[in-house]
């Protein structure tokens, strides 16, 4: 790791230090992980992030953090006992007794460690685990974070929420990987004085950008600097760089910096990742990224998915396990028989089970591989020379999913190899890579171990994949027309639905009333608004200018009306909320407005009709409650343009003629 880099994580823990001193664990945590961003290997400071994030109540976190260093401190009973103390708070208390064992197996008559098993053992005998008529059980996870989230107001912290994608290894190191155009997005924590930022990439700088300020906290002592900088990489050869983030006063001075080192790798081909809005190509000329991206059409898709590679014609099943997991195994092989009969089956299996596999006829294809477990390392390795050798015997197979049905992570990083389009397996910690995983237990009420046999655990792995395929919602139409005559809406009138609300306010499509005037001019539809803003429904009247075919629809009306009004619709349009689900379900033509916060693919409608969205490379940002990190001026929602709306409404209208 280079100097400057140890030097840095040091200093980040030095602030941690102070913060925890001061008890404030969630600048305690934030420092420490920003800290393990210079150094991910310094597993004693992942353990003093995970005690801070337990301190602050995110013990989600704290354990993901206490179980990553236990693999780098198998040996260290101290760190045994903390994990202990989260599995006791948390309410597991057959777990918090393993780690207490386990720390007293480490340090034969430690005190604390027998007080803790002791005490810890009467829970779980007297039921502990069932917790639902205990009066006094509390549920940590549920609790408020307190001040202790709060940062003190003289403190610098960043948070950076975006930097290139996931991480690879390379020749270099394992570092994020920058592709084309890409987000660098989050926001610095400082006190008042801050203007800009800029982009330094191997000590030019590339890119100016003022930021955005908020208050933070009620003494005005501390300010949230958020930024999010849009930057197209594919200029720059592939290799490595050092990528600075300098804030910025006035002045010109630099006030503070983050570096960290990326890969830059070519673009993404376009074709292949044509359901991404995250994906957005290069703009070669364009006077600025900005523009480039927000002149571009919105994508309107129809409602059905791609999510598998279509079509699978090859598919490579690894199981590099033992006798006894291959027979487990067979259930779930023969289902992917079933699943996909005109695809060819290959297995990457150990050499002592070929015999076996040939015998059962189980695949069209066998290639084997010694992977063996290092006496030394007390894990399976696999040498350079022979993972090229294995690389070359797949690469002529030209997989277009590979599947790992191993429950262990051991072999999963196997799947690497195959050179599959589609990468899929149990989920874990350590596979981040995976395109898709599944991630089941059942657990014993009395010892918390799994009692799920492993053949069903692979058939459901496998029925997974048929989920993947075929689409499961249905329409469930609705007969009844009840409060209709109510709104203005006779036997046989033709209407539009425009659900303009939605609970955060920031998801709200701001140009509802150019879309009323053009359904007004161009269509014979009555048309009935639902809306909460009042700025929002002003604008919707004067459009309509006085027209008799507008119905506003203010406040809450019966359910039972509101349902049949969506389900006997012409046409809805309306943001990504519950509504226009509902509307998809009842089978009316929806056209939804989807800002790419979360993936369109995961929360537009299913069943019917049009989702509009917008390709940006900040896509999937899951900004909060408040919207003040966008830092683009939800820039996805804001250009989807009325006449693409319009457009999209008229092609469900005329299929529906």
């Amino acid at each position: 790791m280079p100097v400057s880099q140890a030097k840095a994580a040091r200093k980040l823990a030095r602030r941690a230090e102070a913060a925890r001193d001061g008890r404030q664990f969630g600048v305690a945590a934030m420092l420490y992980e920003e800290a393990l961003g210079f150094n991910p290997d310094n597993a004693r400071i992942r353990v003093q992030c995970g005690h801070m994030l337990k301190e602050a109540g995110d013990l989600a976190g704290a354990e993901e953090q206490y179980i990553r260093a236990a693999q780098d401190l198998p040996g260290d009973a101290d760190l045994a006992l903390q994990i202990g103390h989260l599995h006791k708070v948390a309410g597991r208390p057959e777990q918090a007794a393993e780690s207490y064992r386990r720390a007293l197996e480490l340090s034969p008559g430690w005190r604390e460690a027998e007080r803790e098993l002791t005490a810890v053992s009467g829970v779980a005998k007297s039921g502990g685990t069932r917790q639902a008529g205990n009066a006094d059980w509390v549920v940590p996870e549920l609790l408020p974070r307190g001040e202790s989230q709060v940062a003190a107001a003289d403190r610098n912290i960043l948070r950076l929420f975006r930097l290139g994608g996931r991480r690879v290894h390379s020749r270099w190191g394992d570092f994020k990987v920058m592709r084309g155009i890409e987000a660098i997005r989050g926001y610095r924590l400082a006190p008042p004085g801050l203007t800009e930022i800029r982009l330094v990439i191997n000590g030019k700088t590339l890119r100016r950008e003022p930021l955005r300020a908020h208050r933070h906290g009620d003494d005005g002592a501390q300010v949230k600097y958020v930024f999010n900088l849009w930057h197209d990489f594919s200029d720059l050869p592939a290799g490595q760089y050092r990528i600075e983030l300098g804030f910025h006063d006035a002045s010109g001075r630099r006030v503070r910096r983050h570096q960290e080192t990326v890969l830059v790798a070519p673009p993404h081909d376009a074709a292949e990742f044509a359901q991404s809005d995250a994906f957005v190509e290069g703009a070669p000329g364009a006077a600025s990224i900005e523009e480039a991206v927000n002149a571009r059409p919105s994508m309107v898709r129809t409602v059905e998915r791609r999510l598998l590679p279509n079509p699978v014609r090859t598919i490579l099943v690894q199981r590099v396990d033992q006798l006894g997991d291959l027979v487990c195994s067979v259930p779930a092989i023969l289902r992917l028989r079933v699943l996909f009969p005109e695809a060819k089956l290959v297995a990457l299996l150990t050499p002592a089970n070929r015999a076996l596999a040939e015998n059962m006829r189980l695949f069209d294809e066998v290639v084997t591989v010694d992977f063996a477990e290092s006496v030394a390392e007390r894990r399976r390795v696999l040498s350079i020379e022979a993972q090229q050798e294995l690389r070359r015997a797949l690469a002529p197979f030209a997989f277009d999913l590979a599947i790992d049905l191993s429950q262990g992570d051991e072999s999963r990083p196997l799947l690497l190899l195959s050179g599959a389009r589609f990468l899929y397996g149990f989920k874990d910690r350590q596979s981040p890579w995976l395109d898709a995983g599944l991630d089941f237990n059942g657990h014993d009420p009395i010892n918390g171990l799994e009692v799920t046999p492993p053949s069903r655990k692979m058939l459901l792995l496998v029925e997974g994949l048929r989920l993947m395929m075929q689409d499961q919602a249905q329409e469930l139409p609705n007969p009844d027309r009840i409060g209709l005559s109510d709104y203005g809406i006779g036997e046989g009138d033709r209407y539009a639905v425009i659900h303009a609300g939605a609970r955060l306010a920031y998801t709200r499509w701001p140009h509802f009333d150019a879309l009323v005037r053009m359904l007004l001019a161009q269509t014979e539809l009555k048309i009935l608004i639902f809306s909460d803003d009042e700025a929002i429904t002003q604008g919707i009247v004067a459009a309509a200018a006085g027209s008799g075919r507008l119905r506003v629809i203010a406040g809450q009306i019966p359910f039972a009306h509101f349902d049949a009004l969506l389900s006997h619709c012409a046409l809805f349009v309306g943001n990504d909320s519950g509504p226009k689900h509902l509307a998809a379900l009842r089978g009316a033509p929806v056209v939804s407005l989807h800002m790419a916060r979360l993936n369109w693919s995961e929360w537009g409608q299913e069943i019917s009709g049009r989702i509009i969205s917008r390709r940006v490379p900040c896509a999937g940002c899951g900004i909060g409650l408040d919207g003040e990190d966008c830092g683009k001026d939800f820039a996805c929602l804001r250009h989807i343009r009325p006449e693409e709306v319009f457009a999209a409404a008229q092609d469900l209208l005329r299929a529906s003629d």
